[in-house]
This record gives C-alpha cells, sequence and structure tokens, in this order.
C-alpha cells in the first residue's frame, strides 16, 4: 500500500498479490538467497522479475524496514542484456556440442577399433579355416552344411621318411624339427602347383589326395607329378648326413569324404582306396614311389612304370603294383 501511494506499479513487476505479514522469500522466488542481506545497501543489476521485466534492484534499509527499489531497465539495456544472456545460453549449447562431439568421436574411434579387430579375427579365423580345409569345404562348412560326400575316383597319396625315428633320435630335436618342416612345405606348395590336396600329417607321413572336393579325369597323372617331385625335393636335402628318402604309396579309387569333430573340425577319407595306397607305402622300398594295378591303367605312356608282380599284403591278399 506504501509503495502504490508513492507511485509505485506493483501489478507491473507481478508484486500485487503479496500476502502482507508472511516472510517476502517465501512469495518472491528471486528473492531467495538474497535476504537476510548481510550489507545495506545493495545492488544487483538486471534482474529477470515475474512478468517478463528486467530491473535493476536496490535494496535499502532503515531501522526497522528493508526496502525493495525496482528500477525499470531501458529497452536498450534489456535489449542488451537479452542478448548477452543469449549468447550466454549460445556458449553453453556450443560447450555442451563440444563435449557430445568429443564423446561421438571417442565412441566411434572405439567402434572402429572394435570392428578392425572383429575384421581381423574373422581374416584369422578363414586362414585357420583354410589351413585345414580344402577353399570349397571351407565355404560349405561356413554355410552350416554337413559334409559328407562319395567320390567315384580319385587317387590317394601317402609319403613317409624312410628311417625316420632312429634319426630323429640321433640328430636332436632341432635338426628333426626343421626337416619336417621342409618335408611339409614341399607337400603343401607342390599340392597347390597340381591342384591336389594335402589332407593332413601323421608324425612324419604326408597323405595327399587328387581328384576331389572336384572331380577331375587326370587325378592319377596329377598324383603321379606330386609323387615325383616330391621325392625329387626330398633328394635335395640331406638329414642326418644322408639325402632325405621318402617311401611313396599310390592307388586309385572310390572314397568316402567328409568333415567330423565340432570345435576342432577335421577333414579326412575313407574307404578301401585309402587303406590300400597306406599299405603300398609300406611296402615300397626307399627312395621308390609304387603305385597300384588300378593307378597304372589311369597313367598315360610318358610315365615310365617298371612292374612289380603281384605282392602279398597284410588284409587285402594279393596286390599287383608298379614302381614309378
Amino acid at each position: 500500500q506504501c509503495i502504490e501511494e508513492k507511485g509505485g506499479n506493483l501489478d507491473f513487476y507481478g508484486l500485487s498479490s503479496l500476502r502482507i505479514g508472511e516472510p517476502v522469500a517465501e512469495q518472491l522466488e528471486f528473492m531467495e538467497g538474497l535476504l537476510p542481506c548481510p550489507e545495506l545497501p545493495f545492488h544487483m543489476p538486471m534482474m529477470e522479475l515475474p512478468g517478463g521485466h528486467v530491473a535493476d534492484l536496490h535494496l535499502f534499509g532503515d531501522s526497522s524496514s528493508v526496502w525493495l527499489v525496482f528500477l525499470d531497465a531501458t529497452p536498450e539495456r534489456d535489449h542488451q542484456q537479452r542478448l548477452q544472456q543469449k549468447a550466454y545460453e549460445m556458449t553453453l549449447l556450443q560447450e555442451r556440442e563440444r563435449q557430445l562431439n568429443a564423446k561421438l568421436q571417442s565412441t566411434n574411434e572405439a567402434l572402429r577399433e572394435s570392428q578392425e579387430g572383429l575384421s581381423r579375427e574373422y581374416r584369422r579365423a578363414e586362414s585357420l579355416l583354410l589351413n585345414i580345409l580344402p577353399a570349397s569345404i571351407a565355404e560349405r562348412l561356413k554355410a552350416d552344411e554337413q559334409i559328407a560326400d562319395n567320390h567315384a575316383e580319385v587317387s590317394v597319396l601317402f609319403a613317409d621318411i624312410v628311417g625316420f625315428t632312429e634319426k630323429a633320435r640321433s640328430v636332436g630335436a632341432a635338426p628333426t624339427l626343421a626337416i619336417l618342416n621342409y618335408f611339409f612345405k614341399s607337400a603343401d606348395m607342390l599340392s597347390e602347383e597340381y591342384g591336389c590336396e594335402k589332407i593332413k600329417t601323421i608324425g612324419d607321413c604326408v597323405m595327399a589326395v587328387s581328384g576331389l572336393p572336384t572331380a577331375r579325369s587326370d587325378h592319377a597323372q596329377a598324383l603321379a607329378h606330386y609323387a615325383l617331385e616330391l621325392r625329387a625335393a626330398a633328394r635335395r636335402e640331406r638329414f642326418a648326413g644322408e639325402p632325405l628318402s621318402l617311401r611313396i604309396g599310390i592307388h586309385s579309387g572310390p572314397i568316402v569324404a567328409g568333415v567330423i569333430g565340432k570345435r576342432r573340425f577335421v577333414y579326412d577319407l575313407w574307404g578301401d582306396t585309402v587303406n590300400l595306397a597306406a599299405r603300398i607305402q609300406k611296402a615300397a622300398e626307399p627312395d621308390e614311389i609304387r603305385i597300384s594295378d588300378a593307378t597304372h591303367q589311369l597313367l598315360t605312356p610318358d610315365f615310365a612304370c617298371e612292374p612289380l608282380g603281384e605282392t602279398e599284403l597284410r588284409g587285402t591278399g594279393r596286390v599287383r603294383m608298379w614302381r614309378l
């Protein structure tokens, strides 16, 4: 009432609803924290008041009261204040944007590193799979296909190092591993050169096949070339002071091929053809490539073969064989 009597306008500042006798700080949010004022007079410029007005707030005190005086800001000052407020808000938004961009960049970098790690692991798994399986078999396996195939006509080879156990004992671990590495690497490289598949190694023995997983009419010729080159590669290396010598056996016929195992895959061959090829290899002399009559009949005349007659093989009976 006193303010209105002095010409003040309470409605203009949204103060007409003040209740006499109740604390001002509880009725005016902008006064919270200002009262009790530690030092008078007190001045707070450009305060945002109810109703959207901006005014300078002055607090004066006498012996019994604290007086609030609002001096309305000029339009220029009001505009300047609002521009400053907008600039401040823009600065806050820009800082927030910078923080979000930094976080997004960090997240993208972590995602990129994770994707690169997954790609490396995928390539590693792919490489390991191709080391133990033919490429076409690996693709079928990745498609969750069961691998169990009948092949009507292939040629199977077994080759092992003559006198390996005794020589390994005499030279020690390092030279033995070196000669095995040379032998198996030669078998791998020749497999690629002649389109054969090295199926597995068993101790110092290599098992290879021609004619699968893709059928080919010249499987016997391809494996014969493979055997001749494998023997030649062995002759170029020395083991325990002597030229490396192999026993090699080849037989041709039908087989079953498939992948077994769940966590550790094994691609293998089964059938009488496999068993007979292994027995022919064991019957071979050092540095000899011995083939069955079935394989000999599939070779072209440019392969020189010497007849060996029939030999009794354990579990098989008499088998006619040739020296390649």
